[in-house]
């Protein structure tokens, strides 16, 4: 069978599902889009929803796409994967840790979550050989270390800054919803900024001070610091070590993976 000219690639995440349509050769999404994930929804509910987008992206009824996914919600993937069996006939293939061609230096590798091997595995084809801390900013804030541009060396799980912020406003009666903005200064003159100081500000100081530990810890000289995920851009604005961020991070990985397989 003739190999797909386009990917979909699909990240399930316990916050959010991502979807990003790759054409074979290039490596950014042509077109991406992004779901509260919701662990009821049913495969019908799943083709409502990608049904609008295929057309919205261009792509022709007789096209099959191939679908690639990384999931850390297993509760989701029947119902999706069976989106495409019954609507698409295309079999989904659903990543796990095998997959991912890196070496693993962790005490029991299939603990890892897919989503952090294939964020690695992303920044190990783009900066080969290098030293890398890959920060994802989601449900948690999680920081992995690729060693020499080809080993998995762990890392950090930390409460990610809107599931901090969700556990302090149901625990305090009296705070209203908060929009996460960064304030212009860390000392703030109300409650509001207060604690956005305290979220954001806060969080960059840490991952700059963690990025300085791991450093001193591991012997490195000058490793690159790449985040991703949806708040990336804000704490980059508070952080000093943050080198770049990619919001399409993991979708790449997934991308990357289809091609060395295909």
């Amino acid at each position: 069978m003739k190999p797909s000219k386009y990917l979909l690639a699909i990240d399930i995440g316990n916050t959010n599902v991502s979807m990003g349509l790759f054409q074979r050769g290039m490596n950014r999404p042509l077109h991406h889009a992004h779901f509260l994930t919701q662990k009821a929804m049913t495969h019908d509910d799943w083709m409502v929803r990608y049904e609008v987008l295929r057309k919205r992206w261009g792509l022709r009824e007789n096209e099959k796409e191939e679908v690639v996914i990384a999931s850390v919600v297993p509760e989701v993937n029947y119902e999706m994967g069976h989106l495409f069996e019954k609507y698409y006939e295309i079999l989904p293939r659903f990543l796990c840790t095998a997959d991912v061609p890196l070496e693993i230096h962790y005490d029991y590798p299939y603990e890892i979550g897919i989503d952090r091997l294939v964020n690695v595995y992303a920044v190990a084809r783009e900066y080969p050989s290098r030293d890398a801390i890959v920060v994802d900013f989601g449900t948690a804030t999680t920081i992995d270390i690729l060693s020499d541009g080809k080993a998995y060396e762990g890392g950090v799980i930390i409460p990610g800054m809107i599931t901090s912020l969700r556990a302090l406003t149901e625990r305090a009666s009296k705070l209203p919803h908060i929009d996460l903005s960064l304030p212009p200064t860390v000392v703030t003159k109300n409650t509001i900024d207060g604690i956005r100081s305290g979220i954001l500000h806060g969080h960059g100081a840490m991952i700059d001070e963690l990025v300085r530990r791991i450093t001193a810890e591991l012997q490195w000289e000058n490793p690159l610091v790449i985040a991703t995920g949806g708040l990336a851009k804000l704490v980059q604005q508070s952080s000093h070590r943050i080198d770049l961020v990619d919001t399409h991070l993991m979708l790449k990985g997934i991308y990357y993976l289809w091609m060395a397989h295909a």
